[in-house]
C-alpha cells in the first residue's frame, strides 16, 4: 500500500517480478487455491501492493496484447475469488517496467532499433497512466567510458517522455559526476541495496530527478558471485536472502533521509518470498517513521 500522508511524502512499495511458483503456500504469499489459475496470481498481487516490476522482459520481448492483458487483470472493477474470500486490484496500482537486455546487456548497431521496438511495445502501459518507470539495469561490465556517457544520453533522447531509471552495478558510477550527469539528463539514479562483495556503496541515495527508485536485492554475501555471474545458472540464488527487521529499519531510514517526496521501493530478494515478507516489513516501518511526531 502506499504509505506517507504526512509531508505530502509518498512511496509505493512492491517486488521485482509476482510470478514465482515457491509463493504459493500457507506460510508463503499467494493462497494455495491459486495454482489453479495461475493468471489469478496478479490480481490478487495488485490487492496486496501498490507496484510491481515487471522484469521478464529483460529475458524475452514483451507484445502489446500480453500487456493489455496484464491491465485488465489489475483492474480495480476486478475480483478473484480465493477459498472464501474477494481480492480487488488497488485503485492506485502501478508497474514499472525493465528494458529489453539489448539496451543495457547486449549494446550494439541494433540497439535504437530494439529502444523504438520496445517504446512501441509498451505502449498500452504508457496509454494506461499505469507506467511509472522504464528500468535500464546495467551490468558491471557497464564502466564509466566516454562511450559509455555518450550512449546514456542518446538513451534518454530516445526514451524523452518517459520517466527513466538508471541501475549500474560498477563501483566507479557511484561517484558526484555520474550523479550530476543524470540529474542533466533527468533521469532517477536507481537506489539499490546489495551485499558488500558487489563492491557497492550502502545507502548512496543521491536524488537526481522529482522521484527516487530503490532497487533491495538482498545482501546474500556467499552467492552474490555465484552461478556464473549476473544472469548465469543458479542466479536466483544470489537473491536467497530476508532482510531483518534491523535492516529493514535502517534502509527505511536512509530512504526517508534522502529527502525523496516520491518513491518506488522494490525488493529483488525473491527466492521463497522473502520479497513480499519484507515488502510488507517495509510498508509498517515507512509508516511509523513518516507519522512520526
Amino acid at each position: 500500500m502506499p504509505v506517507g500522508i504526512i509531508r505530502k511524502v509518498e512511496y509505493l512499495i512492491g517486488t521485482s517480478g509476482y510470478d514465482y511458483a515457491d509463493w504459493i503456500g500457507e506460510d508463503r504469499f499467494y493462497p494455495p487455491s491459486v495454482a489453479a489459475n495461475r493468471p489469478d496470481m496478479l490480481t490478487y498481487y495488485a490487492s496486496q501492493f501498490s507496484l510491481l516490476e515487471l522484469n521478464f522482459t529483460h529475458y524475452g520481448e514483451a507484445s502489446p496484447k500480453q500487456l493489455q492483458l496484464m491491465l485488465k487483470r489489475v483492474d480495480p472493477t476486478r475480483t478473484v475469488y480465493l477459498i472464501d474470500r474477494e481480492f480487488t486490484p488497488k485503485t492506485d496500482f502501478q508497474f514499472s517496467i525493465k528494458a529489453y537486455r539489448q539496451l543495457t546487456h547486449e549494446i550494439g548497431e541494433e540497439s535504437e532499433a530494439y529502444g523504438r521496438k520496445f517504446i512501441g511495445d509498451i505502449s498500452p502501459l504508457r496509454e494506461s497512466g499505469k507506467l511509472c518507470a522504464v528500468l535500464f539495469q546495467f551490468p558491471p561490465s557497464f564502466r564509466p567510458t566516454e562511450e559509455a556517457l555518450d550512449y546514456l544520453k542518446k538513451v534518454r533522447e530516445l526514451f524523452h517522455d518517459l520517466p527513466i531509471v538508471y541501475e549500474f552495478r560498477y563501483k566507479r558510477w557511484f561517484v558526484s559526476e555520474a550523479v550530476d550527469l543524470l540529474k542533466e539528463l533527468a533521469c532517477a539514479y536507481c537506489w539499490i541495496d546489495a551485499p558488500r562483495t558487489a563492491g557497492l556503496p550502502r545507502h548512496f541515495f543521491p536524488m537526481t530527478t522529482d522521484f527516487a527508485y530503490v532497487r533491495l536485492h538482498g545482501r546474500n554475501e556467499l552467492d552474490w558471485w555465484r552461478g556464473g555471474g549476473e544472469g548465469g545458472a543458479g542466479s536466483s540464488a544470489r537473491y536467497h536472502y530476508s532482510y531483518p527487521e534491523e535492516e529493514i529499519r535502517q534502509l527505511a531510514q536512509a530512504i526517508v533521509d534522502a529527502g525523496a517526496k516520491k518513491g518506488y521501493i522494490l525488493f529483488n530478494n525473491h527466492p521463497v518470498a522473502d520479497a513480499p515478507k519484507n515488502a510488507r516489513q517495509m510498508e509498517l516501518t515507512l509508516e511509523k517513521l513518516l507519522n512520526r511526531p
